[in-house]
């Protein structure tokens, strides 16, 4: 299963909230899977944000005083984001503008879902030309075969390999050390001498560990700080 990483930056909360329902209907339609953060300011978007969103849904005008969504779609793509941007708006006049900061498309409110859900489709189309390699996974009931982009990490247990996805834990064998030249030019770093790590899923650094989705990981001593200095070039630090 497909999963993507989706912010919406929405002053409205209803309106937030439906867009998350269309989000929802659109997954159980097509069989993928959205992580949804909402956040009413830009600004609390930008100081949030690691660059690891797939979408990104703006609101172009978040309030009087407040950064409006085309500055904070100018600071996202100055910081090297390639998330699909897609601009909310009940303006369109602002259309045009979105030229600027490569916006894939305008959502004009009130939205309907069958139009955005034509606009999500062109949206994965894109995501998929940046989708990771291939990896094969050798298991007892035969071979599998899994996107680099959908590992979170690959810890190795006892004499077992073990893949994990957000939807299941792969049961293999081998070395972790091929892995890691296999996955060597993708966002992959060692944080253990047992670990493995997707660096776009580390979202919280707690003292020795790491959450990497919804999962703790512990930081091997040896590995921290070689691994943190890997985590602070992916974030752009």
């Amino acid at each position: 299963m497909k999963q993507y990483f989706a912010a919406i930056i929405e002053d409205d909360p209803s309106y937030a909230a439906y867009l998350e329902e269309c989000l929802a209907r659109y997954s159980a339609e097509r069989e993928c899977l959205f992580h949804i953060r909402t956040y009413g300011r830009a600004e609390a978007f930008l100081a949030d944000s690691r660059s690891i969103d797939d979408m990104v849904f703006m609101d172009v005008d978040l309030g009087d005083g407040w950064m409006d969504g085309l500055g904070a779609a100018r600071v996202l793509r100055e910081r090297g984001s390639m998330a699909v941007l897609f601009f909310i708006t009940n303006m369109p006049q602002y259309a045009p503008s979105g030229y600027e900061v490569d916006a894939i498309d305008y959502c004009i409110k009130p939205i309907n879902y069958n139009s955005l859900s034509v606009k999500l489709d062109k949206a994965v189309r894109v995501l998929g030309q940046r989708q990771g390699i291939p990896v094969r996974i050798k298991t007892k009931e035969g071979l599998r075969v899994a996107s680099s982009s959908d590992l979170l990490y690959i810890e190795v247990k006892g004499h077992n390999l073990m893949f994990h996805t957000a939807q299941e834990v792969i049961c293999s064998y081998g070395g972790l050390s091929d892995r890691e030249r296999e996955l060597q030019t993708r966002e992959f770093a060692r944080c253990s001498a047992s670990v493995l790590v997707n660096l776009r899923y580390v979202t919280g650094l707690h003292g020795d560990e790491i959450t990497v989705g919804t999962e703790r990981v512990k930081i091997g001593r040896s590995r921290k700080k070689e691994f943190l200095t890997r985590l602070n070039q992916y974030l752009g630090g």
